[in-house]
């Protein structure tokens, strides 16, 4: 398990070496990154989701444990929630704060989070991480939409509640559930366009690094603690919940991981997309995601294998 972890982070390292590379031969700008972004945001994590659910094939088994996981996944988030609220503090004249909050919170589950899981696990195992992706996705777009604006109003949640990520998670839900059958052109249309999601993710990473750098990094001290939140102490609170909930409620080997390890993934990308959509420090958000991912090459495989020999 720890060598196949290894090798996904290092894909994921080379994946934003070539969004790198783009940038700095000019084949992409600030603005192409910027629509990139965009697309990626609103059209290919959507179909990304929907890919997921439309092409699972659906028990009892797994619907109990893909709801198991969407409360894991809340819980998680909840927890991590309130540790960064104390220990970035609130009222801070910081104008970085709710930026800094998201970066804590928030993890790659989609981009870096799906292939780690589904080279370890499996397709099951990425069905209970979609459950840990709802939660990702209603609070990205309410709680982590007024982290990153600093708007806090009931009209800016219920837009983050219409987004097209939040519409199209339902519409795959109801899918699943209910046992519709998709026409089979449909499901590769949506399967093409949700395959970008991991690649292109990357790419904008390595972009948002090519125009920043990392010459900034030591300027910034504050950046280490919010790596250090969202590497470490957000995998050990997710755990120590799922060791609570697992005396509760049976959890299996991929119901398990398929939380933790999204949990211990590095700071979300759309940290800097959603930086750069609302006109926020987007470079500083490149900064923290591109050293949060090349230490979280190190954690991810430590995480879990100090998960592993604890629970045994």
């Amino acid at each position: 398990m720890l060598q196949i972890l290894a090798g996904q982070t290092v894909i994921m390292f080379l994946m934003i070496m070539a969004g790198y590379v783009i940038f700095k031969t000019h084949l992409a700008d600030h603005e192409g990154t910027r629509s990139i972004s965009n697309i990626l945001l609103l059209v290919v994590t959507p179909a990304m989701l929907m890919d997921v659910l439309f092409n699972m094939e659906y028990s009892h088994k797994i619907l109990q444990g893909f709801l198991i996981a969407i409360i894991l996944g809340f819980l998680s988030h909840f927890a991590v929630i309130l540790l960064t609220g104390l220990l970035l503090g609130r009222g801070s004249s910081n104008p970085d704060i709710g930026l800094e909050r998201y970066l804590a919170v928030y993890s790659n589950c989609g981009f870096m989070g799906i292939p780690l899981v589904s080279a370890v696990f499996g397709g099951e195992a990425v069905l209970y991480m979609t459950g840990y992706m709802i939660a990702f996705n209603i609070l990205t777009w309410t709680h982590g939409l007024i982290e990153i604006t600093g708007e806090t109003s009931f009209r800016q949640a219920a837009r983050g509640m219409m987004s097209p990520t939040v519409i199209c998670t339902l519409i795959g839900i109801v899918v699943f559930v209910l046992r519709i059958r998709i026409e089979s052109h449909v499901l590769k249309a949506v399967s093409y366009i949700g395959s970008m999601n991991t690649p292109l993710g990357m790419i904008v990473a390595g972009g948002a690094l090519a125009e920043t750098g990392l010459s900034g990094v030591v300027k910034r001290p504050r950046l280490f603690l919010v790596t250090a939140l969202k590497l470490v102490a957000a995998p050990a609170v997710t755990f120590v919940i799922l060791l609570i909930f697992g005396k509760i409620v049976p959890i299996s080997d991929e119901l398990f991981y398929a939380i933790l390890i999204p949990a211990a993934c590095p700071c979300a990308v759309t940290g800097t997309m959603m930086a750069m959509r609302y006109d926020k420090d987007y470079e500083y958000a490149s900064q923290v995601f591109v050293v949060c991912t090349l230490l979280s090459m190190v954690t991810i495989p430590l995480l879990a294998g100090g998960a592993r020999a604890l629970t045994g």
